[in-house]
């Protein structure tokens, strides 16, 4: 045997897979705790690893015995994802997904044994470095893109809604799917301050900049202060309704202005890149632009910083070049260098 095999992996036994129904869920108990988001993502993630687990037997999270796993089952997922062809940072997000239905399985009271918990849980995360994609966008690309929305006459309500939310985005460096899940009595109004409710249900405040509060305001004007979501849909008339907008809506808006502003295309996550690149450029400090962001670590937001790419930039042009003084301004060797003798 190869020494450097890997080792193979061990689904649940057929007698280990048999679910009691009576049984209090994890997978629901730790579903809970998420933004609606997060749910979809993390239940997507549950239903792989029950197929993973259950050698494809099973394929819904809610119907499988997160409690019969043990170390020797869970200690291997890695690798066999890896070998089915899932990328590591999506290998990284389903090991979250496990360690925390199994921590509510132990919490339920299902593992009998505190340490078939603890060995089943302790598995890893993959080391991995990656290079964000995408790009920040120049301010005058910003202005470009408001002065779309409001140049907006045979709709203004669209425009007015449309330029509030891509400032809101600027201003707050808010996700995609936290702009959609924002409501009117998020926005306090006499602080300047919005209420985010971001990734694990956890929810921080910001502050607004006092144009950012402007067109806020001009679109809630058209909006009403009925109780609802804080960006509704806009017919092609201006009629409004109180409908919340999708992540695919916010997609579609960015693209549409994008285009009517002439601009290179860019992703709605690039505006929180942009975001927070600025703020780090304007020497506020890592842990105030961390919480701004919300990331649960500074280091994450330090991965956005890209001063880093000009510094490497400017390194370069501080080398001093072999090449110099070998060639005049024609490409001809001087006169102290030694000519080569002919062939």
């Amino acid at each position: 045997m190869n020494s450097e095999q890997k080792p193979a992996f061990t689904p649940l036994s057929d007698e280990h897979l048999q679910f009691d129904s009576s049984l209090p869920s994890p997978v629901q108990a730790y579903l809970n705790t998420l933004s609606p988001s997060g749910k979809r993502t993390q239940a997507t993630a549950l239903n792989n690893l029950a197929y993973i687990f259950s050698d494809g037997q099973i394929q819904q999270a809610m119907a499988f015995p997160w409690h019969h796993l043990r170390y020797e089952h869970t200690s291997q997922l890695s690798n066999r994802m890896v070998d089915i062809g899932y990328a590591i940072a999506t290998v990284n997000k389903h090991l979250v997904a496990l360690r925390r239905v199994l921590e509510e399985a132990y919490r339920l009271g299902l593992y009998q044994e505190h340490n078939d918990y603890y060995r089943a849980a302790g598995v890893k995360s993959l080391r991995h470095e990656t290079i964000l994609r995408g790009r920040s966008l120049e301010h005058d690309e910003l202005h470009a893109l408001l002065t779309a929305c409001l140049d907006n006459d045979h709709n203004p309500a669209l425009g007015d809604r449309d330029a509030a939310l891509i400032n809101l985005m600027y201003v707050t460096g808010i996700r995609r799917q936290e702009v959609v899940d924002l409501n009117l009595s998020d926005f306090i109004a006499k602080e300047n301050k919005l209420r985010i409710l971001g990734k694990g249900s956890k929810q921080r405040e910001v502050f607004l900049s006092q144009d950012a509060v402007e067109t806020l305001d001009k679109w809630i004007a058209h909006r009403g202060r009925r109780l609802g979501p804080l960006f509704t849909r806009v017919g092609k008339g201006g009629k409004l309704t109180l409908n919340r907008l999708s992540a695919q809506a916010i997609y579609y808006i960015l693209k549409k202005r994008q285009n009517q502003a002439g601009l290179e295309p860019f992703t709605p996550h690039d505006l929180r890149r942009t975001t927070i690149t600025d703020l780090l450029s304007a020497e506020v400090d890592v842990l105030t632009v961390s919480a701004i962001a919300g990331h649960n670590s500074s280091d994450t937001t330090r991965r956005y910083d890209r001063r880093s790419e000009e510094r490497k930039r400017q390194a370069v042009d501080r080398l001093r070049s072999p090449m110099a003084n070998l060639k005049d301004t024609d490409g001809l060797l001087k006169d102290d260098e030694e000519v080569p003798p002919s062939s």
